[in-house]
């Protein structure tokens, strides 16, 4: 049986949490869907969240191409998406990640629980520029191995389980906050035509201040 995206985001998703939880400053670290339906339901509920935050980090799940477990693992990348992600990476460096599990059959997944990061990567988004990555093409399929995404050019993954969390340097709470207004009103513009792959799979972790921590 293939794995569902959203069994990936559920399962990697709470791996990640505890490795961001290992580190005293991202103690109080939790993750936050950003989903169409939230936006419309609870918008400015989440600008509060948002602008209270100590640190912002956001990470865009992908699930594999494909029926057969192998390397490469495929995955699609979109331009529109990712040029929304790299936008959001230049307001700080190593704080938006692509997150490739290396997951297609649930029976791979059931055999390496609790412990799919031994086999997910991630890769910094800020190491790829929406115009080298994509040229004229509107989606990309890049190949991954571990270690490295191939497409043209190539680039460096690290596996989640050697995620270096202490290096993160996270998006302030109100920078972010500006970044997520601004997404918002632009997709109330264009809401008929809005492609879904924007939203889809992206999850934030909001660290609130932390007083024991300082």
């Amino acid at each position: 049986m293939k794995v569902s995206e959203k069994t990936l985001e559920l399962n990697v998703g709470a791996e990640l949490l505890f490795r961001l939880r290992s580190v005293k400053e991202f103690r109080k670290a939790y993750l936050r869907g950003l989903t169409q339906r939230e936006e419309k339901q609870e918008g400015v509920d989440f600008y509060v969240q948002l602008r209270s935050a100590k640190h912002i980090l956001a990470f865009q799940f992908k699930a594999p191409r494909g029926s057969s477990e192998g390397e490469p693992y495929r995955y699609t990348l979109n331009c529109e998406q990712h040029d929304l992600l790299f936008n959001l990476s230049k307001l700080s460096i190593s704080s938006v990640f692509y997150v490739f599990p290396f997951y297609l059959q649930a029976k791979k997944l059931q055999r390496n629980v609790p412990n799919l990061s031994a086999d997910t990567w991630v890769v910094n988004v800020a190491n790829m520029p929406t115009a080298a990555l994509f040229g004229k093409y509107k989606t990309r399929t890049v190949k991954c191995h571990p270690g490295v995404v191939k497409v043209n050019p190539e680039y460096e993954a690290q596996l989640l389980s050697e995620f270096a969390v202490p290096e993160l340097k996270g998006i302030p709470g109100p920078t972010f906050e500006q970044w997520y207004r601004g997404r918002r009103q632009a997709s109330e513009l264009e809401r008929r035509r809005r492609n879904p792959w924007v939203v889809r799979g992206l999850r934030v972790a909001i660290v609130p201040p932390d007083a024991a921590a300082i």
